[in-house]
């Protein structure tokens, strides 16, 4: 276990400077600002689930639970309570990221519709939060590293360019351990690398089948994704 550098301590950067008049700050500053952004997506989250329930209802029959059979709905229903807290997170970022009203006219996109609503007075940081999703696709990635409590790094599970991510954050850290995969966004932020929120955990023995799924040419890598996962939800793996 890597021991933690004191408040007195001199700073792990070479500053020469006491690690509470150095990093301390800046790690402080950089919660302070992801918990403003998280906060944002909170009230965004809940502006539109309040003007718009009839049109997230008809989005959630006709894209979210898209060829999902009556029997896997009602294993979702049925899920256990922590499992349908992380599909209702899910669900509301899928929205926002990728959703679209049917029938409306004019704009139907309801991020769109969030950042041009004057009443939920966004400030800066949390609508270039906000403006990222769109562009941030959803990827499997497995977990190299784990401080839980702290932070957690990542690599994307079907190669591409990045390499490993690192991502502060206290309560992803806690339920990942390492070698386990996920589907992820990622957001690139001024404090680094954050997830979007939500969190499309594929246990062991459904990885093989999964990756070979997505490695389909020209395949809906999202749509496929959370199809996948929403059935081992039904199932209760």
């Amino acid at each position: 276990m890597v021991r933690k550098v004191q408040r007195n301590e001199p700073c792990l950067c070479g500053s020469g400077k006491k690690y509470k008049k150095c990093c301390m700050i800046k790690e402080r500053d950089h919660v302070v600002a992801s918990v403003s952004r998280r906060e944002g997506v909170q009230h965004a989250l809940a502006w539109v689930s309040h003007h718009y329930s009839q049109q997230i209802e008809h989005w959630v029959e006709e894209v979210w639970l898209a060829d999902i059979s009556d029997e896997q709905r009602q294993g979702i229903a049925n899920a256990d309570p922590k499992i349908r807290s992380i599909h209702d997170v899910n669900l509301l970022e899928k929205l926002l990221a990728e959703g679209r009203f049917a029938g409306m006219d004019g704009e139907d996109r309801p991020l769109q519709l969030i950042l041009d609503s004057d009443e939920l007075a966004l400030n800066q940081e949390q609508r270039d939060y906000l403006v990222q999703l769109p562009s941030c696709r959803l990827h499997l990635y497995t977990v190299a590293a784990c401080a839980p409590g702290e932070s957690f790094s990542v690599r994307n599970l079907l190669g591409g360019d990045g390499g490993e991510m690192t991502i502060a954050d206290a309560y992803g850290s806690r339920m990942f351990d390492v070698g386990d995969t996920v589907g992820l966004r990622m957001l690139q932020t001024p404090s680094g690398w954050e997830t979007s929120g939500a969190i499309y955990h594929i246990p062991d023995p459904y990885v093989v089948e999964l990756k070979a799924q997505l490695a389909t040419p020209e395949v809906d890598y999202s749509a496929t994704l959370i199809h996948y996962w929403l059935e081992l939800v039904a199932k209760h793996v």
